[in-house]
């Protein structure tokens, strides 16, 4: 299909919307064209759409485009895709996201696409998340955990993606709790060592932990905009939306 990138991650909480809006924001801040999508979402309210994962993204790149647009499948629930919709009396549509999609890479150069939960993740009785990477033929983004269990959950995914022949960019590893021991400190740096040798792609990162998050997440994504693994992030996304041809609205180069 087009231009962009699809962000996905090891787990639930690792930090998927942390990545994807700060790399949003930094392909913004330079005149990129860059759109959005989150195309399934749940545990959310109507009350606190600026707050899900689709509004932070909306705000991250500053465009005009409807939640509505970016985001068709909502649920209250906090529960599997699957779960939240069938709760709902709903059934999710991978061509229905495929429309929206493609809609979205008319107008954009880049399109940057946050999944939900983990790679296996079932959306709907016949197909997880996996199969709506593989539909939409978008390089994946992979965040995974810089800490104890972070190499295994890591080299897993991306094993399942190549299993479907999912393209995969980069990886991102994110602090997602506070190091305060040295031995803390070395299962992070030891986990993105060991994953560099490993994984086959390039591994960024690690991204520091953000204890303000739930204070100031506007803040944290702009600092982490700035941050150097964002910045080589933000450059390999750019590099393949432009290479990919007939892609609209290219904004200048770095």
């Amino acid at each position: 299909m087009g231009n962009g990138v699809f962000v996905t991650g090891t787990d639930t909480g690792v930090g998927k919307t942390l990545v994807s809006c700060a790399l949003v924001r930094r392909l913004a801040q330079t005149g990129r064209s860059v759109g959005v999508m989150k195309p399934v979402e749940t545990g959310v309210l109507p009350e606190q759409l600026s707050e899900s994962d689709a509004g932070r993204l909306l705000a991250a790149a500053g465009t005009c485009d409807g939640i509505e647009e970016v985001s068709p499948y909502r649920f209250p629930l906090p529960l599997a895709p699957l779960a939240a919709a069938s709760a709902q009396g709903r059934v999710i549509e991978i061509q229905e996201i495929l429309g929206r999609y493609e809609r979205l890479a008319a107008r954009y150069a880049c399109v940057v696409v946050e999944g939900a939960g983990g790679l296996l993740v079932p959306m709907a009785k016949d197909w997880d998340l996996r199969d709506l990477i593989g539909r939409i033929g978008l390089p994946v983004v992979l965040v995974g955990r810089a800490g104890l269990g972070g190499i295994n959950h890591a080299l897993l995914t991306l094993e399942g993606l190549r299993q479907r022949h999912c393209a995969v960019m980069a990886v991102v590893m994110n602090e997602t709790a506070l190091s305060t021991t040295p031995a803390q400190q070395e299962q992070c740096a030891s986990t993105v060592a060991l994953l560099r040798e490993r994984a086959g792609v390039p591994v960024l990162g690690p991204l520091s932990y953000q204890p303000h998050l739930g204070s100031d997440w506007s803040g944290a994504v702009e600092m982490l905009a700035q941050s150097d693994p964002i910045r080589a992030l933000a450059n390999l996304v750019w590099a393949h939306a432009v290479g990919m041809p007939g892609s609209p609205r290219r904004g200048p180069e770095p």
